[in-house]
Parts: structure tokens; C-alpha cells; sequence
């Protein structure tokens, strides 16, 4: 039987290096469309990849503008030009496995061309999404950009000519099947982190400061708002609140009541990202919706408690690796951060149940599921 012959189509970084790993080392990998290549990512043989750099920078240059629609229409400019100009490098094979929003004119190539076709959709239903976000706007008297809409129109007519559809938790799995997408279309792929580099690492946190970490977009979505508020009511001496990542502009709604309250690193080179997971006692990923949210893992790798609500995918056992807690309460977040602060123990025995529990969900795991879809599609299982 020949190998198959996979092309993977991303117009942004996401998980899509992993994808065009697992296709190379099983030696299915065609080609790799991507926009600006990552010169440090390794294992995909560089003569398969196709850099369409415009729609990146145009992407950049539009976020730049100050308004809360920026982000919203920078998409809907960068991916729709880079799916125009991706079609031009099918040229055949047998699979396409696109990114969702960035997909449904190559996958109307790719199926005149004989190719089966596979979308990613790693956050919730666009119409869940948009609900969610829509009424956090409101919350704060905001408008939720028009171009969404837009966004969420072409997300769903990707599901409808799709063969399969790739979701990695029961979360997004559960919105999809609510809002009608077949469930026999669905696939599920459990995302990773890598162990070699995230780990424990004794000696790095040289203080015995109650450190609480977040890292991601601080942003209305990842629900930074609720950790500051549940943060700011617990007052607690000799503790600390990390935000990890860059700021969105819908961000401007509510940092500045809470200035002064925390410490704010807006980049922070993935390479070195353990060792800021190791100077802290709890992590927290107390997001609105976040279909996976792999920070989470890769936090606790390194032997942290976590905290995450139940719109966030991660697979995480609640009061045992650290808690599930509802989107939108800051009473019960500040509750769990209570019992983790009183008690040492307690940190230390559920870090280490997470660390334990998350050896899993290796990367070199989530490939074998990927070829094991491919395979499966391609009729060859």
C-alpha cells in the first residue's frame, strides 16, 4: 500500500507544526502552507514548505488599530487572503488538513482535485462562541464586532463540506454536536505538551511567596477579569498575581481598576516558559470558552496545581490534579485559590497528581492519533 500524501494548510502558528510533524515522520507529508515559517520548530523537511507571508503582515498591521474590532477584522482580512492564495500549491495527494476560517476555498480545490479533506476546530461552536462573547461584551458595554458574524459564517460552511472535523476536548466536542454537526464527522485529538522541557525543576523558585500564574491573551475571553476580582477580595499577604502574555484591546475594559494589583509580563519566549512555570505555586486558566487551552498542561508538567473553569478542554481532574470551576465566578475561584494558599500540602499533593496525570498527553501521542485519522480516512485503517 503507498504511502499517503498529506498537505497541511495553517495561515497562523496554532498546533499546526505538530500536524506537519506527525504527517513527516510518518513520511506522508506533501506540503506545509503556512505563513511566516518558524525557523526554530524542527523535524519537517524544509523543501516542503510555502511561506505566503502577505497575509500575515497585513494581519499585524490591522490589530494595530485602536479599536476593539481590530483583532476580529485583521482575521477576516489575514485568513480569507491566505486561503485564496493557499490554493495555489494543491496540486494533489490525498489528504488536506486545514485550520478552520482558513480553509474553504482550498478544500473546494483540493476536493475538484480528488482529496479528502480535514478541519481543525479548536474552540467551541461559533455560534456558543459568539453567545459567550457577545454577553461578556455587553457585560461591559462593549460591542461585539460585526465581522464576527462574518468569521462564524464561513467556520460553519467549512463544517458542512468538510469529511472530518478535528476537535481536541469533550468540551468543543459537546458544542459542535449541540449546535447540529454530525457527530460521525467529528474526530477527537488530544493535544500535547512536550516532557523534555517542561518539567519540575527544583531551585527555580527561590522565594515562599503564594505565586498565582495565568498565561495566554489577557483578554475579555480568557477571563482575566474574574482572577483579578477573585484576587483583589482575598488581599492575601505575601502573595502575588502573574499575567503571562500580551494584552488584547478589549483588555482596556477592565485593567485599569485593578492597576497595581498585579504583575504583567506581556512576552515571554516559549523556550523559557518552564522556568516561569516553575517560580509559581498555582496556575490559573479561568477562560470564557478555550477549547483546550494547552498552557494548562504544560503547567502541570512542571508540577503545578491547576485551576481552569468547565469551558476550558483540558482534561483535568477536579479536586485531585486542582479545580473546575464555573466561567464567571470570581467567589468560587477566590475560594479554591484559598484552600491552596492555607494549605502546602495540599499544592504539593495535587501538583503532583497533575504532573503524574498529564504524562499522557505527550506530543509524540497526539501524532499517533493524527496519522490514525489519516489512515482512517484515507480507508487504509
Amino acid at each position: 500500500m503507498r504511502p499517503l500524501e498529506v498537505t497541511v494548510s495553517s495561515g497562523g502558528k496554532f498546533h499546526a507544526y505538530h500536524i506537519a510533524r506527525a504527517a513527516q515522520q510518518a513520511g506522508y507529508l506533501r506540503r506545509f502552507i503556512t505563513t511566516i515559517y518558524d525557523r526554530y520548530e524542527t523535524g519537517i523537511d524544509r523543501s516542503k514548505v510555502r511561506q505566503i507571508m502577505l497575509p500575515e503582515l497585513l494581519g499585524m498591521a490591522i490589530q494595530k488599530l485602536p479599536t476593539t474590532s481590530s483583532v476580529s477584522l485583521s482575521y477576516l482580512v489575514r485568513d480569507n487572503l491566505f486561503d485564496l492564495m493557499a490554493r495555489r500549491y494543491l496540486s494533489g495527494g490525498d489528504i488536506l488538513n486545514v485550520f478552520n476560517h482558513f480553509g474553504l476555498y482550498s478544500m473546494r480545490q483540493a476536493r475538484r482535485l480528488g482529496m479528502k479533506t480535514i478541519v481543525e476546530r479548536s474552540s467551541a461552536h461559533p455560534v456558543v462562541h459568539h453567545r459567550i462573547l457577545s454577553e461578556e461584551y455587553a457585560r461591559y458595554g462593549l460591542r461585539y464586532s460585526r465581522a464576527n458574524a462574518w468569521l462564524f459564517g464561513k467556520h460553519e460552511q467549512e463544517y458542512a463540506e468538510a469529511d472530518a472535523i478535528a476537535v481536541p476536548s469533550e468540551f468543543v466536542w459537546r458544542t459542535m454536536v449541540e449546535q447540529g454537526v454530525p457527530e460521525a464527522r467529528l474526530r477527537r485529538v488530544h493535544f500535547g505538551f512536550e516532557p523534555g522541557h517542561f518539567r519540575p525543576m527544583p531551585g527555580v523558585k527561590t522565594d515562599d511567596v503564594f505565586r498565582v500564574m495565568f498565561a495566554g491573551s489577557v483578554s475579555l475571553q480568557k477571563g482575566v477579569q474574574y482572577l483579578l476580582e477573585a484576587f483583589r477580595r482575598l488581599n492575601l499577604p505575601n502573595a502575588e498575581l502573574v499575567l503571562v502574555g500580551g494584552s488584547f484591546p478589549d483588555s482596556r475594559a477592565f485593567l485599569p481598576q485593578y492597576e497595581g494589583l498585579y504583575r504583567h509580563i506581556p512576552f515571554v519566549p516559549h523556550p523559557r516558559l518552564a522556568e516561569v512555570y516553575n517560580t509559581a505555586s498555582v496556575f490559573v486558566l479561568p477562560s470564557l470558552q478555550d477549547g483546550f487551552g494547552m498552557v494548562v498542561y504544560e503547567a502541570a508538567a512542571c508540577g503545578l496545581p491547576v485551576i481552569i473553569t468547565e469551558n476550558v478542554g483540558a482534561d483535568i481532574r477536579d479536586g485531585q490534579d486542582g479545580f473546575v470551576v464555573p466561567i464567571r465566578d470570581p467567589d468560587a475561584l477566590a475560594d479554591r485559590l484559598l484552600r491552596l494558599y492555607r494549605d502546602e500540602n495540599l499544592r504539593r499533593e495535587m501538583g503532583r497528581s497533575a504532573w503524574e496525570y498529564v504524562q499522557q498527553f505527550t506530543w509524540e501521542a497526539y501524532h499517533r492519533q493524527v496519522i490514525a485519522h489519516y489512515e482512517e480516512l484515507a480507508g487504509y485503517a
